[in-house]
C-alpha cells in the first residue's frame, strides 16, 4: 500500500509530464481494445467448430454426353442409379443426393417458415436423402435421426421439417414457449401445417459465418423422380478413413468412375470437399477481406507497440540522473527497478477504468444503433464477457509494452556510478 501511495505522489509531482503520458495511454487503450476485440472475434469465428466434418468427403461432378441410349430413363433415374452404385462401393461409408443444398456452395433456395403465421424466419431449405447428415457428420438426435423422418408429398409442399439449432434459437428468442412440438407454417399459408420432426445441432455454413438457419426435408426416390431438375442434383459421399489417401481422387477416376456411368451420364471429376471450401471462401471474397483486415490490425498493432515503447524508453532515460542519485542515497537496484515498473503500470491502471467506460459505450452504440460496421462485422454476439476479454487483452498488451519500454533503459541506468551521477547533478 505504501508503495502505491509513494508512486501516486511521484505521479502527482510530475503531473505536467505525466498528463501527456496518461492521455496517450487513454487513447492507446481504446485503440488496443478495438484491435483485440476485432482480431479476437475473427480468430474465434474462424477456429470454432463448424458443426460438421468435411474430411474424407467428396462431391461428384457429372456431365451428359451424346444421345441417350435408353429413352425410358429420366434424369432422376440416372442420378439415382449413380447414387445406388456409389453406395455399394467398398470404400464408401455413406452417400447422399441433395438438391441445391450443400454447405459452402453458391447453390441454395430459401423460404419463410412462420410460427402462429406472424413470426417468420427466412430459412435455407435443405432437400436431401437420408444419408446427408451422416456424410457431413452433423449432430442429430439419436432417437429422431434425419434418415428416419417422414417424407413430404413433394419438394414444394412437403409438410415435415427438421430445424437447425440456429433456426430453433431464432424462434425461441421471439416466441415464448417455442419447442420442437410447436407447429409451423409456410409464411402466408397458415392452412398448410408444417410438423417438426427433430433438430440438427448448431452449425455454420462456412468458417466465417454465423450459426446457420436451415430447415431440412428428406426426399426419396418418388420425390426425386417427380420434382428433380437436371441442374439441381448434387451427390456427395464420405470415404472410409482407412481407405482414403492423397491419391484417392486419381484412383477413383481411373478405377471406380467408369463403373458409375449411367446411360449418357458420366463422372467428370470427384472433388475433395476441403478444396471446395477454399474455392467458396475465395469466391465470396472472405479470404481477401480477412487477409486485408489482419494486415491492417497487425500494422496498427506494430505502430502502437513501437510508439508506446518509445515513449517509456525516452521517459526512463531522461530520469537517469534521478536513478543514480537514488542509488547514492542508499536505494537498492531492485527497489529502483520496482519503483519504475510500478509507476508505469500504475499510470496504465489509472486510465483503464475511464477508457473501458468509453469502449463499452462504443460497443453498445454499435450494436444498438448500427450506424457503422466497426464492430458489427464480426458474427459474435455482443456481451459483457466479450467486452471484458477484449479489455483484458488490451491491458495485457499495453502492460507488456510499458514493461519493455522501462526494462532496458532502466537496466542501463542503474549501472551508473553514484559518484558520476552526483558530479553531473
Amino acid at each position: 500500500m505504501k508503495f502505491i501511495v509513494h508512486n501516486l505522489r511521484m505521479i502527482r509531482a510530475r503531473l505536467r509530464s505525466n498528463g501527456w503520458v496518461l492521455a496517450e495511454l487513454f487513447l492507446v487503450f481504446i485503440v488496443m481494445w478495438f484491435l483485440c476485440d476485432s482480431l479476437g472475434c475473427l480468430k474465434y469465428t474462424f477456429y470454432r467448430p463448424l458443426g460438421y466434418n468435411i474430411d474424407h468427403v467428396y462431391q461428384l461432378s457429372m456431365i451428359k454426353g451424346g444421345e441417350s441410349r435408353d429413352s425410358s430413363m429420366t434424369s432422376a433415374d440416372k442420378y439415382l442409379g449413380i447414387l445406388q452404385k456409389l453406395e455399394r462401393e467398398p470404400a464408401v461409408e455413406v452417400a447422399a443426393l441433395s438438391y441445391w443444398s450443400l454447405p459452402m456452395s453458391g447453390n441454395n433456395s430459401y423460404n419463410s417458415l412462420a410460427v402462429q403465421d406472424t413470426i417468420g424466419c427466412a430459412v435455407r431449405i435443405i432437400n436431401a436423402t437420408g444419408g446427408y447428415t451422416r456424410v457431413f457428420r452433423m449432430k442429430e438426435d439419436a432417437g429422431r435421426p434425419f434418415a428416419a423422418m417422414p417424407v413430404g408429398n413433394d419438394v414444394t409442399s412437403g409438410n415435415y421439417v427438421m430445424l437447425s439449432e440456429g433456426a430453433a434459437d431464432y424462434y425461441k428468442e421471439r416466441v415464448p414457449g417455442f419447442s420442437l412440438d410447436t407447429p409451423l407454417s409456410w409464411y402466408g399459408d397458415s392452412a398448410n401445417v408444417v410438423i417438426q420432426c427433430g433438430m440438427i445441432g448448431s452449425f455454420r455454413s462456412y468458417r466465417y459465418g454465423a450459426d446457420a438457419e436451415w430447415a431440412f426435408r428428406r426426399i426419396d426416390e418418388n420425390v426425386i423422380r417427380t420434382e428433380l431438375r437436371d441442374d439441381g442434383a448434387q451427390i456427395v459421399f464420405r470415404v472410409k478413413e482407412n481407405m482414403d489417401s492423397p491419391d484417392y481422387r486419381s484412383k477413383f477416376l481411373k478405377e471406380i468412375a467408369p463403373h458409375l456411368d449411367t446411360d449418357n451420364m458420366f463422372i467428370a471429376d470427384v472433388v475433395p470437399y476441403t478444396e471446395q471450401q477454399y474455392q467458396f471462401e475465395v469466391m465470396k471474397g472472405d479470404v481477401d477481406k480477412v487477409n486485408t483486415q489482419t494486415v491492417v490490425v497487425v500494422f496498427l498493432l506494430v505502430n502502437v507497440f513501437l510508439g508506446l515503447i518509445g515513449t517509456f524508453w525516452f521517459r526512463t532515460r531522461r530520469r537517469r540522473n534521478e536513478i543514480a542519485l537514488r542509488l547514492a542515497m542508499g536505494s537498492t537496484k531492485k527497489q529502483i527497478f520496482c519503483l519504475l515498473m510500478g509507476e508505469g503500470l500504475l499510470l496504465l491502471t489509472l486510465v483503464t477504468l475511464p477508457a473501458m467506460i468509453v469502449c463499452y459505450n462504443v460497443g453498445i452504440a454499435e450494436f444498438t444503433m448500427g450506424h457503422t460496421e466497426l464492430i458489427t462485422t464480426w458474427p459474435v454476439k455482443w456481451s459483457f464477457l466479450r467486452f471484458l476479454l477484449g479489455s483484458l487483452g488490451a491491458w495485457l498488451l499495453i502492460a507488456l509494452m510499458v514493461v519493455i519500454g522501462i526494462w532496458f533503459p532502466a537496466r542501463q541506468a542503474i549501472k551508473i556510478q553514484p559518484a558520476e551521477a552526483l558530479h553531473e547533478e
